[in-house]
């Protein structure tokens, strides 16, 4: 997806808006001009609190009904079965591993690699999120005697470090771990993220995780609830108005400051 900005926001192809190159045309003297500025920390809330009005909160973890370090594992592993494909894949994986009585790092290290690969099926690329899971598990067990919660135990620097650290757990997987399974303060970035950014014309730059998670990090409220609120409500957004194709624009509660929408509607 380009990048949006405030002219020329939207090329229309084969009938269906999508969004631009980038920068403005060249002015007279051939030179670009400047791209739009970051969202600052007051535009950032006000993005929030639209989001918030329009679609209230959204109280995640999609699923882990339960309390305790079974919640906070069974929370990672929904961050790992979630890469590359919709919620309600890994949601399906996630109740096969239930029903089969592998919730625990114990039985799915036990279980051949084969056989639980097939449990998870559902959510796409199972055979690598099978080795992926064992990975995870490998730790838990190896480093932490079986126990979640000293892995994602102290700052949030500490515990997302030591999340990278583990093969298959990239980024945005280690920030969904600590954010919902530790509790602990950062910043969700996902293709939501980049979409949404990009057709409201504004973003911290190029599509690059860390700059946006860090520029999102110094301009948004820094506690837990916030951040977790943050993140879902981008994703409801982006699933339900602010689709990669046919997006509803007309129906957006951000259409006043949205580059992209304008252009649509107007078009």
């Amino acid at each position: 997806m380009g990048r949006a900005s405030g002219r020329g926001a939207a090329r229309r192809t084969g009938g269906r808006a999508q969004t631009g190159a980038g920068v403005d045309a060249p002015g007279a003297r051939g030179q670009r001009a400047a791209l739009p500025k970051p969202l600052d920390a007051r535009e950032l809330r006000a993005v929030y609190d639209t989001l918030m009005t329009a679609y209230g909160p959204q109280d995640w973890w999609p699923a882990a009904a339960i309390d305790g370090p079974e919640r906070s594992l069974e929370i990672c592993v929904g961050a790992i079965l979630v890469q590359n494909t919709w919620w309600s894949g890994a949601e399906e994986a996630i109740a096969n591993l239930r029903a089969a009585r592998l919730l625990s790092c114990e039985a799915m290290l036990g279980l051949p690699e084969d056989a639980l690969a097939e449990l998870l099926r559902p959510a796409g690329y199972f055979r690598t999120k099978a080795r992926k899971l064992r990975t995870f598990c490998g730790v838990v067990m190896d480093e932490h005697g079986g126990d979640i919660d000293p892995l994602l135990a102290g700052s949030m620097e500490e515990v997302r470090a030591r999340l990278l650290a583990i093969w298959g757990v990239g980024p945005e997987t280690a920030d969904a771990m600590t954010l919902y399974a530790g509790g602990l303060p950062t910043f969700v970035v996902d293709a939501y993220t980049y979409r949404l950014f990009e057709r409201l014309g504004r973003t911290p730059g190029p599509r690059k995780y860390d700059v946006y998670r860090d520029h999102l990090m110094r301009h948004v409220d820094l506690d837990e609830r916030t951040l977790n609120e943050w993140h879902a409500l981008i994703v409801r957004h982006g699933q339900q108005t602010c689709r990669k194709s046919q997006p509803h624009c007309g129906e957006c509660p951000l259409l006043d400051r949205c580059a992209f929408g304008k252009t649509v509607v107007g078009s």
